[in-house]
């Protein structure tokens, strides 16, 4: 999208030009330092140039090196022909708020001057602004103010102040994007969809989860839970390798309506033949794959959504609204499980998915270019191994994946058991407040002050908080806990925010599905094997060695954040690959 500026940001004409002597414009039409130029009309995309014009020394067809502006033969930018052999003019843009359509008329003041040479002696102004390179292309004209000062030929002696020069064959251009606070009105509808969704989600859950007692006993109804769950880890990395083929955005869709019939064929099915178990076992299996297909997906397609410098408080803001939807449905959901029953709960749950799909439908990505591909079946394997090779031989993203790992190994078991194990029945209450208000402020900070120069640092520092805080849990005290829980739940939040906003920039947008699918791998893998080894140590060593050994988990972590200096030092402020 090409944007041009308000009058403070306007884009300038660097160029360093050095003294010449005559040469002689294609045509035979010579230019002395008195002929003045003659009004040239300016073919779109030239900067009003023309090429073999009197008085203007036309540039030679060619390919743009590195670093210059590529513009058609005679635009400015282009190395002039002629025995003066001029210095190339390097065009640099900046960045510009306010895009404009392709055919948008020029404001009052934005007068658009012929080409002419600069006589001898003549001198550049410093106010002087150009709308060139990708403007010029798409006939966008100049705000009010803005004067289009369009490509010369700098005759010898000519000068250029130093507010607006740029030194011959330096990168200067960057593409325009919008620099605006506000994220873009199709992703927060989309996030208000799956805080929906999230609600609707953590309702059935419950409603779930009381049936199965109340049909099965609590045991089975544990068992069908947790092998429940097995489907999404196994078709995690199968999810992310469709989600590149055939574009994030439609295997959105395409789960949501998946769930959103299942959930409405689902309460039919009960209403009619009532809550049998196999019927809820495949319930639970069709919405483990589906939603192991919606989350490398959902990942893969938010940078899809948004500018770069918007990614980190777009990351926030969707996990806010997830997390908060998920509070809330668990708040609520023994409530209205007993209010409406199961089939009432489901039919919501569907809705939910149905909003949420529409809402996905109406996003926007920033490039037209999506991935329209078949899937076959065949050649998911190899897709997946080259995922997984793509991440093995980045070493930053590698890291990456297994600091997150740690992260989550580290935290999940005195997150979830170590609740009870720590407060007992009257203290878990305000450990779980506690990290939820931490999680939630660290929500708030990265909307608020996104993590950018520093990120790396941010999640340097996280780490090592991290591993303070399971520290200080060993001592058995309530109110240090409480203290604990609570920085744990900030420090927690910031850093694994850091860590995935990292690995969507890091990963090639033909792999993202796949690189986000490995992440989540790692991600949800942690929990079960977190809980496990809690239980296990607890019984072996006893509470505080337990979290002695998990804040040596984190240590590790932060062990090999600081041998990665490209992790360590990373920034989100540009566009980087590891």
């Amino acid at each position: 999208m090409t944007a041009v500026g308000e009058p403070r940001a306007a884009v300038e004409l660097d160029a360093a030009v050095t003294a010449a002597g005559s040469g002689v414009a294609p045509g035979g039409a010579t230019a002395s330092g008195s002929a003045a130029a003659e009004p040239a009309a300016a073919e779109p995309g030239t900067a009003g140039i023309k090429p073999g014009g009197p008085g203007v020394a036309a540039a030679e067809p060619g390919v743009a090196e590195p670093g210059t502006v590529a513009t058609r033969p005679g635009a400015a930018g282009v190395a002039a022909a002629g025995s003066g052999g001029l210095p190339r003019l390097v065009v640099s843009e900046k960045l510009c708020s306010n895009p404009v359509s392709h055919s948008r008329p020029a404001g009052p003041g934005a007068a658009a001057e012929p080409s002419a040479a600069v006589r001898g002696g003549a001198n550049v102004p410093s106010s002087a602004a150009a709308e060139l390179g990708a403007a010029a292309e798409l006939g966008a004209a100049a705000e009010p103010g803005a004067a289009a000062e369009l490509g010369a030929a700098v005759r010898g002696g000519a000068n250029v102040p130093n507010s607006a020069a740029a030194e011959p064959g330096t990168a200067a251009a960057k593409p325009a994007t919008a620099t605006g606070k506000s994220l873009p009105a199709p992703f927060l509808g989309l996030v208000l969809a799956m805080g929906l969704s999230s609600f609707g989600d953590a309702v059935w859950l419950i409603a779930l989860s009381v049936t199965l007692v109340g049909t099965a006993g609590p045991a089975v109804a544990g068992l069908i839970l947790a092998l429940g769950s097995l489907p999404k880890v196994l078709t995690l990395l199968v999810g992310g390798a469709v989600a590149d083929r055939t574009g994030p955005r439609r295997v959105l869709v395409t789960t949501d309506l998946i769930r959103a019939g299942a959930m409405l064929a689902g309460a039919a099915a009960v209403l009619v033949v009532g809550p049998q178990l196999p019927l809820l076992a495949g319930l639970i299996v069709v919405m483990a794959v589906a939603s192991a297909f919606f989350i490398p997906a959902s990942d893969a397609l938010r940078p899809n959504l948004l500018p770069p410098e918007h990614l980190v408080r777009g990351n926030a803001v969707y996990l806010a609204a997830v997390r908060g939807g998920q509070a809330a449905g668990g708040a609520l959901g023994s409530w209205l499980a007993g209010l409406g029953g199961l089939v009432t709960v489901a039919v919501v749950n569907g809705v939910s998915f149905g909003i949420s799909a529409l809402a996905a439908g109406k996003t926007k990505t920033l490039t037209s270019q999506e991935p329209r591909e078949r899937v076959k079946i065949r050649q998911l394997g190899k897709e997946i191994g080259e995922g997984c090779q793509y991440v093995a031989r980045r070493p930053a993203l590698r890291t990456a994946m297994i600091v997150t790992g740690l992260l989550e190994l580290s935290g999940a078991g005195p997150i979830n058991l170590g609740l009870v194990l720590l407060g007992g029945t009257r203290g878990a209450g305000w450990l779980l407040t506690a990290m939820t208000l931490g999680a939630s402020l660290a929500f708030v900070v990265s909307v608020k002050w996104p993590p950018r120069e520093k990120a790396g640092r941010l999640a340097t520092g996280g780490l090592a908080a991290q591993v303070v805080c399971l520290a200080l849990l060993a001592s058995a005290n309530l109110a240090v806990g409480i203290a604990a829980f609570f920085a744990l739940g900030l420090v927690a939040g910031l850093t694994a925010l850091v860590l995935v906003s990292l690995a969507q920039r890091w990963s090639a947008p033909e792999m993202r599905g796949r690189v986000m699918s490995i992440l989540a791998l790692f991600t949800l893998a942690a929990t079960p094997v977190g809980n496990l080894l809690i239980g296990v140590l607890t019984e072996a060593i006893g509470v505080p060695l337990t979290m002695f050994a998990h804040a040596a988990v984190a240590l590790g972590a932060l062990a090999l954040l600081v041998a990665t200096p490209a992790l360590g030092r990373a920034t989100l402020t540009e566009e980087k690959k590891s």
